[in-house]
């Protein structure tokens, strides 16, 4: 993953729990660098590690903080340049998940070696069923909590409910997404 990922799990620890924490999380996941860089490739193992070291610290369940990494990553992202992307990609929750393989492609324009997820969405009535197709294991907690931060991008409360689940088996993470405005 880019190191922007991993500046913005910093940010995320800094802000709620302070720089004493991001310093223990880090050591306890063996990071030596003392920053990350924006544009720069890190193998997905240190965000795995800084994960698992920040839960063991917590004492919070992996998928808790998952969760609450996704929805920060979108507040995150939108104060930086690429807020302006997901504006610009949709005005609603709906459209916005529909165009995220297209914002992707734009992305990995500044990102060449970006191995985006992909993101299929298809309509269920008044819901939509989103299907995330990724290399990466593990993540369904962050894409729920993200297609809930993308909903407070646009003002509408958002339902996610996981249909289907890849590390068990599926052939992805698949979850229906109901959004309305919010009250």
């Amino acid at each position: 993953m880019y190191g922007m990922v991993n500046q913005a799990l910093e940010a995320l620890v800094t802000e709620r729990f302070g720089s004493e924490t991001w310093a223990v999380v880090r050591e306890k996941a063996g990071i030596l660098d003392p920053a990350f860089i924006t544009m720069k490739q890190y193998p997905d193992e240190v965000t795995y590690a800084l994960a698992g070291a920040l839960s063991e610290h917590l004492q919070a369940p992996l998928p808790d903080l998952l969760h609450a990494f996704g929805i920060y990553w979108v507040a995150y992202a939108k104060r930086g340049p690429w807020g302006k992307i997901m504006l610009a990609s949709g005005g609603s929750t709906y459209e916005l998940l529909a165009t995220l393989d297209a914002m992707h492609a734009r992305i990995a324009i500044s990102f060449p070696d970006l191995k985006p997820p992909s993101f299929k969405v298809r309509t269920d009535g008044a819901a939509v069923v989103v299907d995330y197709h990724s290399h990466r294991p593990g993540l369904a907690p962050f894409v729920m909590g993200l297609i809930e931060g993308i909903g407070t991008l646009f003002g509408e409360s958002v339902k996610v409910e996981q249909l289907a689940s890849k590390d068990a088996g599926a052939p992805a993470d698949s979850f229906r997404v109901l959004a309305s405005k919010a009250a």
